[in-house]
């Protein structure tokens, strides 16, 4: 993939963790297992330690494991053996040279961003609210595919933000990243673009009224339609 945002699969860091993240599902790891030392990492991938080191802080940083002083390293407790299956998938897409397996990304997207639509109606704050009635407004004044598309995953993104979950948010980057190329390449994105809009803007008043239902349900019809969309040319 040679386009990519700020997020996964941009240097070594996420390369390594994908290999702690390889490493758990082959292992069969739970919560709470601990994981090998920096030094047997590094001496089991042939890298340095130095580069073992920033890929688990990065690991850390999106929830993946927990870093005990003293202690060592731990698969963290959130519910990790559904999600290494996914970010598997989306690493393995990043790296592949032929074309990512598309309608699984959207699939996959459609069920994440259910999730985090439900969870941030329980849990937005005045600011949340702020900041994506600003990106609507946005959205509604732009005529350009390029800012079509940079506007609508800002939105997704905020929203990922919004769970306060950052896995959710390294993994919407991602499928971002892997999805970009076959947006700009669709002819009908811009034609489409109020109807993603009104989507948005419902999605953002179930939002705002904390209506969880309502809002996973808005949250998977829009993404169920783009993936119809997007893979009927595929």
């Amino acid at each position: 993939m040679d386009v990519l945002i700020d997020g996964l699969c941009r240097d070594e860091e996420d390369k390594l963790v994908f290999s702690l993240i390889r490493y758990i599902r082959e292992k069969n790891l739970k919560a709470g297992d601990k994981l090998p030392s920096i030094r047997a990492f590094a001496t089991e991938l042939g890298v340095s330690q130095s580069q073992v080191r920033s890929g688990v802080l990065r690991a850390a940083s999106m929830g993946l494991i927990k870093i005990l002083p003293r202690s060592g390293c731990y698969v963290a407790d959130m519910g990790l053996s559904k999600i290494v299956g996914p970010f598997a998938l989306l690493f393995e897409a990043m790296y592949m040279n032929d074309q990512p397996p598309l309608f699984h990304i959207y699939a996959l997207k459609t069920t994440l961003e259910r999730g985090i639509a439900k969870r941030v109606a329980d849990i937005r704050t005045v600011e949340d609210l702020a900041e994506m009635k600003f990106i609507l407004e946005k959205m509604s004044t732009v005529t350009e595919q390029a800012d079509m598309i940079r506007l609508d995953e800002e939105y997704h993104a905020k929203l990922a933000n919004a769970s306060r979950n950052p896995l959710y948010f390294s993994l919407i980057t991602a499928i971002h990243s892997i999805l970009r190329p076959s947006r700009f390449r669709y002819k009908d994105f811009v034609s489409e673009f109020p109807q993603s809009l009104k989507d948005h803007t419902d999605l953002f008043e179930a939002i705002k009224d904390q209506d969880g239902q309502r809002a996973g349900d808005i949250a998977e019809r829009h993404s169920n339609r783009r993936m119809r969309r997007l893979t009927q040319d595929y």
